[in-house]
């Protein structure tokens, strides 16, 4: 039996609560036994609300090693052969509490590049792999050099019967959007980077020109509440949806028209794994790991974002191009059944587990579905 402990930090969002239950309820039970722990109490509440249960070691000052003390007492007496931490705070943890193999799991490419160092003296003090969903993150650690055999890629996985169970369900009549209308979806965590204020300004516009338009941002920020603030303020028609916790990002994705990434830097791409198998279109800008995923025209829209110049008229052409985002649904659909299956995202955790305790290469038997060779 192996024994695996997943620790969250207070970087934990729905991209890992969504993978950490997956894993819960999926990983073989007769050969692996699961712990969950929480070091910020934002994480473990996530994981409560979706009825998955942690354990609360809170660090402490902020500081993740401070969580040590009280984490080594719950690893030993759970005699823990991995830990699998959701986040460099977590790896921080875990590293300090334990000298037991570490998985570290990174979905923001921005945490590869402002980590790496960190990530790196990690990995001097005992086994330590990073497992990342997009391509980009692999690379960028590598390029500020963290070793590439210590690195995999492991595309996310998309449950497309929680998928159909959202579209079959009451998500969208109880945001009060009319299943005619035009849904379009903002994922979590809304920052000033991320391009939130000005796509849903383009929404707003869009919905006061022709009508029929909304737009939707999953999770508690102070960017969001700066939009609602400002949309409250315009002389338009509604066009911001307000949501609560109870309503998970993924749930989103899946009953919306579009999903509108307007990040001028890289972003994570579960949302676009999501999405793809939702049939909800991606329109994005044209970022590195958009486009991993995505192709202009072919299963999403792309467009460029200059610095300084106003996206609107972009976003205003891909929404309209209702021939186009029809098209690129149907091809997004079929090609996210081949790349992100639920079950080819277990199969691919449960042999990086065997590859990182039996000291085999971590991608052994691991192949990157989205590669093109």
């Amino acid at each position: 039996m192996t024994r695996i402990c997943h620790i969250t930090d207070a970087s934990a969002g729905w991209e890992q609560r969504v993978a950490i239950e997956q894993l819960l309820d999926r990983l073989p039970r007769d050969s692996i036994e699961q712990h969950t722990v929480a070091t910020h109490r934002d994480a473990r509440a996530a994981l409560a609300r979706m009825g998955s249960g942690a354990a609360l070691i809170p660090s402490r000052l902020g500081l993740a090693m401070l969580a040590a003390p009280r984490l080594r007492g719950f690893l030993s007496r759970r005699s823990v052969d991995l830990i699998h931490a959701w986040g460099t705070s977590a790896a921080v943890a875990a590293r300090t509490a334990s000298d037991k193999p570490v998985v570290v799991e990174l979905f923001d490419p921005a945490a590869a590049r402002r980590d790496v160092k960190l990530l790196r003296t990690l990995a001097l003090s005992g086994r330590l792999t990073v497992v990342t969903s997009c391509a980009i993150v692999r690379r960028r650690l590598i390029e500020g050099g963290f070793e590439a055999d210590r690195v995999v890629v492991i595309r996310p996985g998309v449950d497309f019967a929680r998928i159909n169970a959202y579209r079959r369900g009451t998500v969208r009549d109880d945001l009060g959007v009319a299943r005619s209308d035009t849904l379009v979806c903002l994922v979590p965590p809304a920052t000033r980077r991320g391009g939130y204020f000005e796509a849903s300004y383009a929404v707003s516009v869009i919905n006061h020109v022709v009508g029929a338009h909304w737009v939707v941002i999953p999770g508690r920020s102070h960017e969001i509440g700066r939009i609602a603030r400002f949309q409250g303020a315009l002389p338009m028609k509604r066009t911001l949806v307000r949501v609560d916790d109870r309503i998970g990002a993924e749930a989103l994705i899946a009953v919306s028209d579009v999903l509108l990434i307007a990040a001028r830097d890289d972003v994570s791409t579960t949302s676009i794994a999501w999405a793809m198998a939702s049939r909800t279109a991606v329109v994005a800008a044209a970022g590195y790991a958009v486009t991993e995923m995505v192709a202009h025209k072919v299963n999403g829209l792309l467009f460029k974002q200059p610095p300084g110049r106003s996206m609107l008229a972009s976003i205003a052409h891909c929404l309209g191009d209702r021939v186009a985002l029809e098209k690129v649904r149907e091809a997004a659909h079929g090609q996210a059944y081949e790349i992100f299956g639920l079950r080819r995202y277990v199969e691919d955790h449960v042999r990086l587990y065997e590859n990182v305790l039996s000291d085999r290469p971590v991608d052994s038997g691991i192949v990157d579905p989205a590669r093109v060779e």
